[in-house]
């Protein structure tokens, strides 16, 4: 008995520094939290509905500037900016609220509008079938619902195995042996699909703001331009050297960009 009770604890000890190690990744709260803020949050609504969409836009800026965010202004944000014709901060807007909203139907599809409305058109690298499938699974729930889960599959894996070890009964202890092992893969599922949330909402990305932006072999302005590239694309940035950052396109190509030419979403 006391041998079990070693072994039970050192699993509960190296599963909970696992758990303990997870990002608390949450979507931002959808309940502005002052009485100002909701105050611009539905005067800038009303004034989109009217089509004062710089008013709108000056509104839900000042929202973000308290600070504050929440998927839903960004989101307004990007529609307003829409209206207005500046398609790249419209995207920078949308894939913001994607952070905070991940798989949200309307961001995509109006993340999909603005993308028809720039210049450059680069295919993208193809992504291996299982790389799509799993970011379809992690996108597929909000970051706390994947945290919350991941509570309560640690919560019943480590009910098994205090039932197992204690109990005296054979089918009492094949029962929670064949529940701990699917809970444990549960809960790895849920830990790594907290892992690659966390990945996805900070991965450093930016939208190039410039009509038109010169990327460099070298950060150095006298370096040969290797490919221009226009307002509205999304590239990833890899690294920096003040005043340039190198980054990889969609296509996968790299280069140095000015990093005043981007904004990080």
């Amino acid at each position: 008995m006391k041998t079990h009770i070693l072994r039970l604890s050192a699993l509960c000890a190296i599963w909970t520094m696992a758990l303990l190690t997870a990002p608390r990744v949450q979507a931002a709260d959808t309940e502005l939290p002052v009485d100002y803020a909701r105050n611009l949050y539905a005067e800038g609504n009303l004034l989109y509905q009217r089509e004062k969409y710089e008013e709108a836009i000056d509104c839900y800026r000042q929202i973000l500037a308290l600070p504050y965010e929440a998927w839903e202004v960004y989101y307004n944000l990007g529609n307003a900016y829409f209206k207005t014709g500046a398609y790249s901060r419209a995207i920078l807007s949308y894939e913001r609220a994607d952070r905070l909203k991940p798989g949200q139907a309307d961001i995509q599809q109006n993340l999909a509008l603005c993308r028809t409305k720039i210049t450059d058109d680069r295919e993208a690298l193809p992504s291996f079938f299982l790389q799509d499938f799993w970011r379809r699974v992690v996108r597929a729930l909000p970051a706390d619902v994947w945290a919350g889960g991941l509570l309560g599959l640690t919560a019943g894996l480590l009910l098994c195995l205090v039932c197992y070890f204690m109990s005296h009964s054979y089918s009492l202890r094949r029962t929670t042996f064949y529940g701990a092992i699917l809970l444990f893969a549960a809960a790895f599922i849920a830990l790594m699909a907290c892992l690659s949330a966390r990945t996805a909402r900070f991965k450093p990305e930016a939208i190039i703001m410039v009509p038109q932006s010169e990327i460099k072999a070298r950060p150095e302005a006298s370096a040969e331009t290797r490919y221009l590239l226009h307002e509205g694309n999304k590239v990833e940035i890899l690294d920096e050297i003040a005043p340039y950052c190198k980054i990889k396109m969609s296509d996968g190509n790299q280069g140095w960009i000015p990093a005043a030419d981007m904004e990080k979403i």
